[in-house]
This record gives structure tokens, sequence and C-alpha cells, in this order.
């Protein structure tokens, strides 16, 4: 043993050199590392709602197009459409009941979940992500980025659920049933050669299937004709060649609604209806309603409450569809009209148009507004003028109204016309009476713009072709107004009040030379049903 050294480190450095922790370096490393994973992984995550809405897009675009196949094969059409909600409402329709028995395939002939709709936006998104297209010439849906209008997602759209999109018919299947034996066997609608059972073999040269092409133009077509069958059936399976035909199914009757639908005075609108199944038996139908489009309920006899604008259908739905048709459906609606108008409004007079020389002076006023035209100095030279003193006076002096009912006309204002003296084309041609409601039932403001022409005419021995005129050029105004999905729109006329000085003909209110007339200004809120 050498001096200085002990045992334990002598055994102590012979032993594999170890050491704990890290290098600065290898830390900054490790943590460079993690920073591009933690990168990486945000864009991977950021990314992916993006391609999963584009890869379902995609998806559906395949399947929609392999039930658009499907559709045609069955005999559908889908020629002449032009919107994407219309194809796929197309394929939600079904064949008539009467045709299933004898259909080959799907019975009811719906390809498509009555819910699934297509979101239509006008306008790609901010990544410039695919939309849907309809390809009517093609007649198959298309990936496309280009602006207009197009589909961004189809959805299920549960408001839906129940919806009757109809029936139609179709063009008749190669294979009909064969009804003279009334068995489950099915027969060519065509005359077959002979076949050979015990050696079957190919009656032509088999073209080799490729499968769904998308790419594929499909034939234009008309609408396909109505199938109206033979139910002879070509078959031999059951046995017997009869010519018996499949039996009748009845139409059940459609139910009555009490009372009828309509357009109801506010004081006498019906509280509830009633709904009669009309004589269809209640073992072979159940009488069902539905409220605005909403599910179908089973009609269990009781009233129905109603409201403004409600809409009540109801049908009677077999429940032996071999013998009984589901019954047409009766659709009543309600509408109430408002109990009164009730209100004032203040004119005002601006945008006159006129003559070269055109002279005008308005005063708006909160009662009464009056708006004068033309330029009553002739110029006799030498810097003298003749003033006739007498312009042409238009005024509007308003009346308030309290519970007018619709469609009944009332006192919306009177209107004063003077009928003066004035030279050199200074007269005004057209006047805008700017009228601003307040209206206490319903509660609402709203400003109505009335375009009057005016056309001052040339003094004569004639009276009345000498008469200066006031034309109403919208005597339908553009006010309208919605309650209980009833719209009314405000019109107006003229009335006279002074005989011996104006008389109205029409929308024209006509003053005689020199004379000033009152006429009555008109109104009554007319509605739509």
């Amino acid at each position: 043993m050498l001096p200085g050294k002990s045992t334990l480190s002598h055994s102590a450095s012979r032993r594999p050199y170890c050491r704990v922790g890290y290098s600065l370096l290898e830390l900054i490393i490790t943590i460079a590392i993690i920073g591009v994973v933690v990168t990486l992984g945000v864009s991977l995550i950021t990314d992916d709602s993006g391609s999963a809405r584009v890869a379902k897009l995609e998806s559906d675009v395949s399947t929609l197009n392999q039930m658009v196949a499907l559709y045609v094969a069955d005999g559908g059409s889908v020629a002449g459409l032009t919107s994407p909600q219309a194809v796929l409402d197309k394929m939600k329709r079904i064949r008539p009941q009467s045709e299933w028995q004898r259909h080959v395939g799907a019975v009811s002939g719906r390809l498509l979940d009555v819910r699934l709709r297509a979101r239509m936006t006008s306008r790609p998104d901010n990544d410039n992500n695919p939309r849907v297209v309809w390809n009517r010439t093609k007649n198959r849906f298309e990936l496309s980025k280009t602006n207009g209008t197009a589909v961004s997602e189809f959805y299920l759209d549960e408001s839906l659920v129940g919806t009757d999109f109809g029936t139609e018919k179709r063009t008749q299947s190669s294979l009909t049933f064969n009804a003279s034996t009334k068995g489950w066997v099915w027969g060519a609608s065509v005359t077959d050669p002979a076949a050979n059972y015990l050696n079957p073999q190919p009656f032509g040269t088999p073209t080799p299937a490729n499968g769904f092409d998308p790419n594929e133009s499909a034939p234009t077509s008309d609408d396909p004709p109505a199938d109206e069958g033979d139910g002879s059936g070509g078959g031999s399976g059951g046995g017997g060649d009869g010519t018996s035909t499949p039996p009748t199914v009845t139409k059940l009757p459609r139910p009555v609604i009490t009372p009828a639908g309509g357009t109801f005075a506010f004081a006498s609108f019906p509280s509830s209806a009633t709904i009669s199944a009309n004589g269809a038996l209640p073992e072979v139908s159940k009488l069902m309603y539905r409220i605005n489009s909403g599910g179908w309920i089973e009609y269990t006899g009781s009233s129905i409450p109603l409201t403004p604008a409600m809409n009540l259908q109801a049908r009677n739905e077999t429940t032996r569809p071999a013998e009984y048709s589901t019954s047409s459906t009766n659709s009543q609606t309600y509408y109430r009209l408002t109990s009164g108008f009730s209100g004032t409004g203040e004119g005002n007079w601006g945008n006159a148009i006129g003559g070269t020389n055109l002279v005008t002076t308005i005063q708006n006023g909160t009662e009464t507004s009056t708006f004068k035209h033309g330029n009553t100095k002739l110029d006799l030279g030498n810097g003298e003028y003749l003033d006739a003193g007498v312009e042409n006076v238009l005024s509007f002096t308003r009346e308030a109204f309290d519970t007018i009912t619709p469609n009944t006309w009332f006192k919306f204002g009177e209107v004063m016309m003077l009928n003066g003296t004035t030279f050199y084309n200074s007269e005004a041609t057209g006047i805008t009476l700017s009228v601003n409601l307040t209206m206490t039932e319903p509660s609402l403001n709203f400003t109505t713009h009335i375009d009057l022409g005016l056309t001052s005419t040339e003094n004569t021995s004639d009276r009345l072709a000498s008469a200066d005129v006031v034309e109403l050029k919208n005597p339908t105004t553009d006010v309208r107004v919605t309650i209980d999905g009833v719209e009314y729109r405000l019109e107006l006329s003229w009335v006279t009040l002074d005989p011996g000085a104006g008389v109205v003909q029409g929308n024209k209110f006509l003053i005689f030379e020199g004379a000033t007339a009152k006429a009555e200004l008109r109104a009554r809120f007319t509605s739509n049903r």
C-alpha cells in the first residue's frame, strides 16, 4: 500500500464513471425539441376541424351521387332540377302504395332521410374550402371552389321529422309481380328467350361492370311516364297465366275541419276547431293532425285552440295499406284582422321639381304645411313689372284618426289648392308630401312619401280645360304593416269638398282657374287576406 492511498480510495477508482444531472447544452436541446413538438401538435389540432369538414363533405358527395344513380336506376328523374335541395327532396318521395306490391327493391322507393338538408352559403369561407354544386348537365353533385351560391354542408334538420314529401309515379320496373297467382313470384315485363335451367348460359355478350363513375355524363330525359301497370305478370314460378288484376286499394275520405279557415274580424275570430274523420272507419285508419308543419299527432276528439296565423292540417292515415290508402290532407289557416288603427300624421313638403325658372316657398308646420310655387311678376320692359300677386298654393292639414277598422276609408288629411297666375315656366311639376305617422294602435312610427304631380294649364274659355291638376302618383303608398300574419298597405284617394271650385277624376284633383278648392285626402289600411 502506497503512502496516502487507502483501500477505499483504490476500490472507488476502479468503479465505472457515473454522473448525475444534465449539462446546459442538453437542457437547451431538450427544450427546443419540446417546443417543435408542441408547435407541430398545435398546428395539427388547428387544422383538424377544417380537414374533417372537407373530408365529411367529400364523403357526403360520394354517397349522394350513389343515391342519385340508384334513384335514376329505380325509374326516377332529376332532369331540369337546378337546386341541390330540390334534388334531395325529390329523392325523399315515395312510390304510391298501389305500386308497392309490384315494386322490386325497397318497398317505398324513398332513398334519403327526410331530415336531410343542404346549408347554402353565398361565398366560400376564409380558408377557401371547397363547397358543393349540382351539375344539372351531368346530374351529379360536385366539389367546387367557385364563387356564388353553393352547399357548405349537408346536415339533419330535426324539424323535418314526419314531413311528407309526397309520392311520384316512376317508370315501370323491368320485373313485375305475378299478380295472377298473388304469390311472391317475379317475372320479366318483356318476353325473354327460353332458358335452360340445367345449364344456364348468357343470352348476349356480357359487358363488364365498371361500377359507378362520378365523371360519367348522365343522359338527359323528360319526367318518366306514369306507370299504370297491367297486373298480368310474365313469370311462370307461381303457375297459371290468368289476366286477373291486383286488388283495388280504396282511398280514405279527407277529414273535415270545423270551422274552415279564412280571414276573420277581430271580434269574430274562432277560439277553437274540431276535426271529423268524415266517414273513415277507425278499424282501418286513424285520424291525425298537425299544427304549423309540426309533427303529426293522433286526434283524440277534443277541441284544438286556435291562434292568429295558425295553420291546421288533418288526414286519415291507413292502418291497412293493402286495402286502403291515406287520404289527401285538409289544410286550413286562420287569420285575424286587427281591431283598428289609431294615430295622426305630420306633413312636410320637399323635393320639388319644375321648370327652368322654378320659384318655390315652403312653410312646414305641425298642423298645417304650405307649399307655394311660381313667379307672379310679368316683365313689361324698361324696368317695369306687372305683379299678378297670386302664386299657386298647396297646403296639407293633418287629421287624427281613431280605431279605424281594416279596409275602411277614413279622413287622413285635408288638401287646399289655389290656382294662381304665374309666368316664365316658373311653376312646379312635382312635389313630395312626406307624412310622419305616429301610431298608437298598433304602437309604431313610420313615414310615408306621397308623390304628387302638378300641372299648370293655360287659361281658356273652357273652365274645366283651364283647371290645374294635382295627381296622386302613388295611391298605394310604401307603408306596409304586418299584424298576426296579415299585411296591411296604406292606400290614398281624393274626395272633393268644394264641388263648385274643383272636381275629382280618379287620382286627379282639378282646381278651376282662379279658384281655391279643398279636397279630402282619404286613406285606408287594405289587408292582403
